[in-house]
């Protein structure tokens, strides 16, 4: 079973609740109950139009809630179905931020990940969690899983930061072109790859891009670098995923087979 991970975290959370240190929870609170309410809504509605025209809309399910962070979890058939399931998510990112945060100084980011799960990474169903109704509770547990949140500290607003087992099948996609791919970096990420740098890589609407702010750019230079480059060739991208299948083989003894969705 391969499982398509979703994040979507607030850019700017914690400065903004710091407003109002002193006055409780009254001044922030209902904008974050907005976001867990109101976000899975907008998302469902978008991966609901991005397959209108389809017999059947793969399920978007919220895993958990975290912070100031929602996790979703799909089960996509196809590559093609996991490039359409990411254009609905930028989509809903920015159609949100722009109802709803458009005088707040918060933004969201996203973070997508694929992990297969069998020996290495497992399923636990938990009893004491489950709902009244019978609904089970299920949580994941492995070191895919935990890729994507040491991966999410490369999150930017208006794009999403991907795994290299993702961008390996969305590159693979019929459809792979209503996205845009930037390789913007590489930088060590804990407990994976034995140290070795992982590469970062955004993806955007193609039809949209980037929407960073002035002052973002500004900061941060992974943004000043994306902003003024070219989406990344994908020959390019595809020898990038070589050159660490073949480093893992080589120096680790590890076959890092391609995940194969579907």
């Amino acid at each position: 079973m391969i499982r398509l991970f979703l994040s979507v975290d607030m850019v700017g959370s914690t400065q903004f609740k710091a407003r109002f240190t002193g006055q409780g929870s009254e001044g922030w609170l209902e904008i974050f109950r907005a976001f867990f309410c109101n976000f899975p809504l907008m998302l469902a509605g978008q991966v609901g139009f991005e397959f209108i025209e389809d017999e059947a809309t793969p399920s978007i399910d919220v895993w958990k809630a975290m912070g100031d962070e929602v996790i979703f979890a799909a089960e996509p058939k196809s590559a093609d179905e996991a490039v359409s399931i990411l254009r609905a998510l930028l989509r809903a990112m920015a159609l949100y931020e722009g109802k709803y945060f458009e005088r707040l100084p918060l933004r969201l980011k996203g973070t997508a990940w694929l992990v297969a799960f069998g020996t290495q990474n497992i399923e636990l169903d938990i009893a004491e969690l489950a709902a009244g109704d019978g609904a089970r509770h299920i949580d994941y547990i492995g070191p895919d899983v935990d890729l994507g949140f040491r991966l999410g500290k490369f999150a930017r607003p208006s794009s999403l930061v991907v795994s290299l087992d993702l961008l390996e099948q969305l590159l693979g996609a019929t459809n792979a072109d209503v996205l845009a791919f930037h390789l913007v970096g590489r930088d060590e990420l804990k407990g994976v790859m034995f140290g070795r740098p992982y590469p970062v890589v955004w993806a955007s609407d193609a039809d949209a891009g980037f929407d960073f702010m002035p002052w973002e750019v500004e900061e941060c230079p992974l943004v000043a670098a994306a902003i003024d480059a070219p989406p990344t060739d994908m020959s390019r991208l595809r020898e990038t995923i070589d050159d660490i299948r073949f480093y893992l083989r080589k120096m680790h003894g590890i076959d890092r087979v391609p995940l194969t969705l579907g």
